[in-house]
Formats: structure tokens, C-alpha cells, sequence
């Protein structure tokens, strides 16, 4: 983890977003649905652009890893991209890991966006550099839906400028384990996030808040890798876990998601809430990664980010 704590630019009407694809080829083969995501990013006020090969298709992924990284790295050294947003998901993003340069991240800080696989590259990019990235909406399978809602691109936008309101997630939240928590926030789906785990790249869990969800994984497997966590001493040291809505996670054995993770964790203390709209849900929050939130069952809003999470937030203001 970095020691160094760098704060992206906010992003506002008229600013320039850099769309990437940085694992599967999912843009080129939904390809209206990609240019209607385009369209409602243009109809907010903002100016998409789209990289070189966001559109390619290389067997399983858009393009190799140097075209890829190429694509990452033109828009984050460019002054006139104000935010890097990927188009969807897959399964290797990891694939880019080695290849970030880090140091350029840190020196050019813009928001950079992405939900579901591309997860791994944000919280990596946290750990290395101290700079908050966004858990939120794709161009494709959010801003592209036709039934996306619109609480989603708003509060995309809010979070994304900075918005001091935006810090107050306003989803009710299912307590199995009342309790207060304070620290950064850890944030993604759970089995892109265990790629990380005992690599370079695996974030500081001490003090740690945890979010994460997943989708279309029975619950038996959602227990393997969250055991994995267990096992790689994530749980000996996080402060509290936010488990997301699950799409498509059937019980397993008649055991549902809830009671799998409630016996899992039985030996902890830490507060333990469910139900948060995140993730692959149509309906998501954005949530700073690396920022310092506060999670407590006795509050208006169980979950409340703390800290500044853009350059132009200042210190406590948005409590």
C-alpha cells in the first residue's frame, strides 16, 4: 500500500470520458447496446471517447495485453480525459496487472471506473498508488441497458464530482450483525477480488471495510472463496463486511447466501451488514475505493463515507 494519498480531479458537465475494455470482447459483440452507453454518457453532458481497440475482439478478450494497456495508458496520461470508465466485465482483467504503470496513475490522478472483473485493476491501482477508484456503473451493461435506472447514473455523477451528499448511501441496509466500523474501503466482486490475494498488487486489509457481491455463483462456491479469505487472514483483520445484493447466487444444500456467511464468520466480531445495491445489480451505488467510511446499525444511513474521495472535497464536509 502506498504511504502517499492521492485524490483524483472531480469530474463535470463537458469533461471528456475515456472508455476502455479491459478483458472481454463484449463492446464489439453488443455493439448498439455499447453505442446506446455512449449516448446517455453524451446525454448527461458528458464527452465519451472511445480507445483504439475498446471494440477489437482477440479470441477471449479485446485485444492482447500491450494493446489493452496501451489504450489504459493513453487516456490516463491525456490532460484532455478527465475519467477512464471501462465498458464491461469478463474474466481477465488480472491479465493487465503487471503491466500498469502505476507511477503514471499516480502522476496524471482521474477517476477510473469499472464494476465486476475490472474490479481487480481498481483495487489494485488503490493499493499501489493511495489514490481512490470507483466501484460503479459500465458503459455497456449500465449506461447501455434500456431499463437501467436512473438513481444509478445519478448517483454515478454525484459521486464522480465530488458531491458532499453523495457520501450518505441512502440503501437500507439487512443487519445479521449490528455494530459499528470505521476504516478504507475494500469494494468489488468477491471472486475478482480473490486474484489479488498473495500477489503484489492484494490490498492492506488492516482496518478494513469490506464490500463485496457476486453474481450467478451457487452458494457452495461463494463459500469457497470467501473460506479463501478466511484463510489468507482477511477476516482476522478487517473491521466490518457489507455483503451485497447477489444475482443470480442460489442456495446450495438449502443454505442461502446469508447463513452461509453468518456461519462463516461466527468466530468474528466485526459488524456484518446485507442487501447493498452494488455490483451487478441494474440498480448500484458508486463507491470510492480507498476511502475511509463508516458503517454502524444505529444510524440514518448504515453506510457513510468519511474521508475526501476527489480533490475538491474538503476534510469532514461531507457528514
Amino acid at each position: 500500500m502506498s504511504t502517499a494519498r492521492v485524490l483524483p480531479a472531480p469530474l463535470a458537465k463537458g469533461d471528456r470520458i475515456g472508455i476502455v475494455t479491459v478483458s472481454a470482447p463484449e463492446p464489439a459483440r453488443n455493439l448498439d447496446q455499447f453505442d446506446h452507453g455512449v449516448d446517455v454518457l453524451r446525454s448527461r453532458g458528458f464527452e465519451p471517447v472511445t480507445a483504439a481497440h475498446a471494440l477489437g475482439e482477440h479470441g477471449y478478450r479485446a485485444g492482447s495485453e500491450t494493446a489493452l494497456l496501451e489504450d489504459f495508458h493513453t487516456f490516463i496520461a491525456d490532460p484532455e480525459i478527465a475519467a477512464v470508465v471501462c465498458a464491461g466485465g469478463g474474466k481477465n482483467a488480472n491479465r493487465l496487472l503487471r503491466g500498469i504503470n502505476y507511477a503514471l496513475i499516480a502522476a496524471h490522478p482521474k477517476p477510473i471506473v469499472g464494476v465486476s472483473d475490472p474490479t481487480v485493476l481498481l483495487n489494485a491501482i488503490t493499493a499501489r498508488t493511495g489514490m481512490p477508484t470507483f466501484h460503479g456503473p459500465a458503459v455497456l451493461w449500465d449506461f447501455g441497458s434500456a431499463d437501467a435506472p436512473a438513481a444509478t447514473i445519478d448517483h454515478f455523477a454525484a459521486v464522480l464530482a465530488g458531491e458532499a451528499h453523495s457520501a450518505r448511501v441512502g440503501a437500507p441496509l439487512g443487519w445479521a450483525r449490528p455494530g459499528t466500523a470505521q476504516g478504507h474501503l475494500v469494494a468489488g466482486c468477491l471472486s475478482s477480488l480473490r486474484c489479488l490475494l498473495g500477489t503484489v498488487w492484494e490490498p492492506d486489509w488492516r482496518g478494513a471495510v469490506l464490500a463485496w457481491e457476486d453474481a450467478f455463483k451457487p452458494v457452495e462456491q461463494l463459500d469457497q472463496t470467501l473460506t479463501h479469505f478466511r484463510d489468507r487472514g482477511v477476516l482476522d483483520q478487517i473491521s466490518g463486511m457489507v455483503v451485497g445484493e447477489l444475482l443470480g447466487c442460489e442456495p446450495s444444500g438449502e443454505m442461502g447466501a446469508q447463513e452461509m456467511v453468518m456461519d462463516l464468520c461466527a468466530e468474528y466480531g466485526f459488524p456484518i451488514a446485507f442487501g447493498l445495491p452494488f455490483g451487478h445489480t441494474p440498480l448500484k451505488h458508486t463507491l470510492p475505493i480507498g476511502a475511509e467510511v463508516l458503517l454502524d446499525s444505529t444510524a440514518e444511513h448504515g453506510l457513510t463515507i468519511t474521508s475526501p474521495w476527489t480533490a475538491t472535497v474538503a476534510e469532514g464536509e461531507q457528514q
